[in-house]
């Protein structure tokens, strides 16, 4: 991720968020649930906009500088999110699979263990 700029008004980072993801720059907003927030004190002084994919960076400073300016290679940010979601999802499941061969060697050492107590209570 490339860090585009730090935004003190969230309404404002959200409204570039929207501006750059409709040119086909994917935005993270950082600190958008923790920043700055009237009467209270903040637990971010800032809300940081981040272009996700490093190549894009210049575009969305390009972009930010110049309304009128139009990105060289645009992506389809629908299929980006669903990309992500896929990705993180099958890392999940493979974490999940690794867990669940953790858990049955467990329980069969567990089982072997008690099996071999018991049989050696029962032979003596």
């Amino acid at each position: 991720m490339k860090l585009i700029a730090k935004i003190a008004d969230k309404n404002e980072a959200i409204s570039i968020k929207y501006r750059l993801e409709g040119l086909g720059i994917p935005i993270f907003i950082g600190s958008e649930n923790t920043g700055p927030t009237s009467g209270m004190p903040p637990f971010a002084d800032s809300y940081t906009i981040w272009a996700e994919i490093d190549s894009q960076g210049q575009c969305a400073f390009k972009a930010l500088e110049d309304e009128t300016y139009t990105p060289i290679k645009p992506i389809n940010i629908a299929e980006y999110r669903q990309f992500i979601e896929q990705t993180k999802q099958e890392r999940r499941n493979s974490f999940s699979r690794f867990n669940n061969h953790i858990m049955t060697v467990i329980v069969l050492a567990g089982a072997s263990y008690f099996a071999y107590r018991l049989y050696l209570a029962l032979s003596a």
